[in-house]
């Protein structure tokens, strides 16, 4: 009895893929971080924390949610072709797995939105829509379809967006114009790119072939953008950092093409560039560190406030990619 409940909890958690949850807390907490010193509209206390952690636990479920819906929908796919699943292997049912999928697709939405600042809900609401929506859809017609890795990808790149809006960020505020925003908007873009990549070399793992080349290729030109917008005019931020991110990402790349070599090691190459995601946001964070230390010479609470942040700026991501690795020595990345 025991061991047919441990089985069931296991398959749960196969469903959830929840070993890459640290990369989706690191992917909204980098947007969240240079939202909050953009707008600097509210406090550094409890009440600003109490609205992250909904945040990350809202978007949490949202992608739990997607990820056992996506075994729903693909269900007689895997009956045919992957009978170890846990659908096809009868340890947990289509029924309970729509139904678990919709309730955490729901109360994430409404976690996520409900947990933006002030004034802030619907600019949260209305992503939080497009994240919902892109989810459902790559879920039900990903199978056989050339436009799926681009939907996938939206879902990783709003991430950032739904934390900058939420905690006050403003596009339209007079930090972005011309090359700010080009600047903010940079960080969903290799999002995007990058999934999308991953997303087509995935495609392989339980199918025919080897991913192309040329997709192989473009992980190393993806985090490109993060240092070439540093050099973008008014644009205040530290190159060193975004470089360092950067070349963190294509050692970790290069030393994993090295270890999984093609067509076997399709499912560990996807695998390592998931848990590399957290290696971008940091590239990503040279914007902030440049304004977190201007914040350290102003008022005391404000000074406290980057001090702190300035740590958690880089804790953040390498725990995420720390606990990435560890997580997926228990739960299946893919």
């Amino acid at each position: 009895m025991f061991a047919r409940f441990f089985a069931k909890v296991r398959a749960w958690l196969i469903l959830t893929r929840g070993s890459n949850l640290p990369t989706v807390w690191s992917n909204l907490f980098t947007g969240w971080l240079l939202g909050f010193v953009y707008a600097d509209r509210f406090p550094w206390g409890p009440f600003l924390l109490a609205s992250l952690i909904g945040l990350l636990i809202g978007v949490s479920l949202i992608y739990v949610g997607g990820m056992i819906l996506n075994d729903a929908f693909d269900a007689r796919w895997d009956t045919e072709r992957r009978s170890t699943r846990p659908i096809p292997s009868g340890l947990v049912s289509v029924t309970a797995a729509h139904v678990v999928g919709f309730l955490c697709l729901a109360l994430g939405s409404w976690l996520t939105v409900i947990s933006s600042l002030d004034g802030h809900g619907r600019a949260t609401f209305t992503l939080v829509v497009l994240l919902v929506a892109s989810v459902l859809v790559y879920d039900r017609w990903h199978k056989g379809v050339s436009w799926a890795p681009a939907v996938m990808g939206l879902c990783r790149a709003l991430l950032p967006l739904i934390g900058f809006f939420a905690v006050g960020g403003l596009v339209d505020g007079p930090h972005f114009r011309g090359g700010n925003l080009l600047a903010l908007l940079a960080h969903p873009c290799v999002l995007w790119l990058l999934t999308f990549s991953i997303t087509l070399v995935a495609r392989h793992e339980a199918g025919p072939g080897t991913p192309p080349r040329w997709a192989e290729w473009l992980l190393y030109l993806v985090p490109v953008p993060l240092v070439v917008v540093q050099f973008l005019p008014d644009v205040n931020g530290l190159p060193k950092v975004a470089v360092f991110g950067c070349l963190l990402f294509w050692l970790w790349i290069f030393f994993s093409n090295r270890r999984h070599v093609l067509p076997a090691g399709v499912g560990r190459r996807v695998a390592d560039r998931l848990a590399a995601f957290p290696l971008v946001d940091f590239a990503a964070a040279g914007l902030f560190y440049f304004s977190a230390h201007y914040m350290r010479l102003g008022a005391e609470a404000e000074a406290d406030w980057a001090t702190a942040a300035m740590k958690l700026a880089w804790m953040v991501p390498f725990g995420a990619f720390v606990l990435t690795l560890i997580l997926r020595r228990f739960i299946p990345t893919t």
